[in-house]
């Protein structure tokens, strides 16, 4: 049931939030604090492990899975849920910003922002990641129509290809630096950026576990962590702390991407080995972290129209991280709330509209 891959998409889908609060908590005019401080230096890239992640699992359970029945089934399957998880904070986020920030709402593609498409001003901003989804599932798709062992050879040889457009791009075409990025067309952005190797990446640890099941799982997860760790201090130290931003996005990928393909490993070898993360809470967390993902600048936009982030600042340093800590905590259980109530009744809707076991 990969117990501790919903584990650690639940631990991907917090540490977001705590980026995005860190913000939050420096908008209040006082001191971020070292808590807060290294949520903003590492926090943004609990996306790169989601892409690994979602590399992982599209490989895993399509193991068996061949032809081009299996290949339109498996993009039904995604396009199922996808959506049914996306749309209602779509409409939800259409009357947020209506009342927040009728900005926002007027300057958004709105018909792309609904489908997922490539725009340069989205409603919901995080659903950039959703777009790099939408591709890959496609590409995948595409892989899923060949035999095992040529699907193998493929996802190799387009990792290797992507490296290095990735190495050209970076270091020839200086195609992400000031000036140049902006004039970057949306297909390139999205088709061939180097996050595309985070899913081919976790893909191929896929396919690695099932030829090497067995190892130092720890070791893994440890130097994942301290890799993840390590990255906040190259991000203050190397990138004055702005290595999420899409001009550095080649090493971002180098230090955060390989962190999180170590930590998945890990995490994997652990639970063969039969070390799991609490089942319960793993399986409904880390079923909730796409409505965490989703809901967290919805959530954090709001409080800040009602005035939180002046009331915490007027506080002191310890009852402002509990009022932060507190509203994170908010966030995770109505995500699981919403869960358990709409997004998997929803999934199955979809699921019976599109016919799909």
């Amino acid at each position: 049931m990969l117990i501790n891959i919903q584990f650690l998409r639940f631990a991907a889908a917090m540490v977001v939030v705590l980026y995005h609060t860190s913000s939050h908590v420096r908008s209040s005019g006082v001191d971020q604090g070292a808590f807060f401080a290294l949520c903003e230096a590492t926090g943004f890239a609990g996306v790169d492990v989601f892409f690994v992640i979602s590399g992982f699992i599209m490989a895993h359970t399509s193991h068996d899975e061949a032809g081009s029945s299996a290949s339109w089934s498996f993009f039904r399957r995604r396009i199922a849920r996808i959506y049914s998880g996306y749309w209602p904070f779509y409409l939800l986020a259409i009357a947020l910003f209506a009342w927040v920030n009728p900005v926002q709402l007027q300057n958004a593609d709105l018909a792309r922002s609904a489908i997922l498409w490539p725009a340069n001003h989205l409603l919901i901003a995080v659903a950039w990641t959703l777009i790099f989804e939408m591709f890959f599932y496609l590409l995948f798709s595409g892989v899923i129509m060949l035999t095992r062992q040529r699907r193998e050879q493929v996802m190799l040889l387009l990792f290797a290809a992507m490296l290095a457009w990735s190495v050209y791009s970076q270091f020839v075409r200086h195609a992400y630096d000031p000036g140049q990025l902006e004039t970057m067309s949306l297909a390139e952005y999205y088709m061939l950026s180097p996050y595309i190797t985070e899913f081919l990446g976790g893909a191929l640890i896929a396919v690695w576990l099932r030829s090497h099941p067995r190892g130092s799982g720890a070791g893994w997860l440890a130097a994942g962590l301290g890799l993840f760790l390590l990255g906040g201090w190259i991000n203050n130290q190397f990138f004055d702390g702005q290595i999420e931003q899409g001009y550095y996005v080649f090493y971002r990928v180098l230090v955060f991407g390989s962190a999180s393909a170590m930590m998945l490993a890990g995490l994997v070898r652990l639970e063969r080995g039969g070390s799991k993360a609490p089942v319960r809470f793993s399986l409904l967390a880390g079923g909730a972290s796409y409505a965490i993902y989703l809901s967290h600048t919805l959530v954090l936009t709001f409080t800040q129209k009602l005035g939180l982030n002046e009331i915490a600042g007027n506080q002191g340093a310890a009852s402002r991280l509990l009022i932060y800590l507190g509203l994170a905590a908010l966030i995770l259980v109505a995500s699981m709330l919403h869960y358990r109530w709409l997004e998997r009744p929803l999934h199955r809707r979809f699921k019976a509209v599109l016919k799909l076991r």
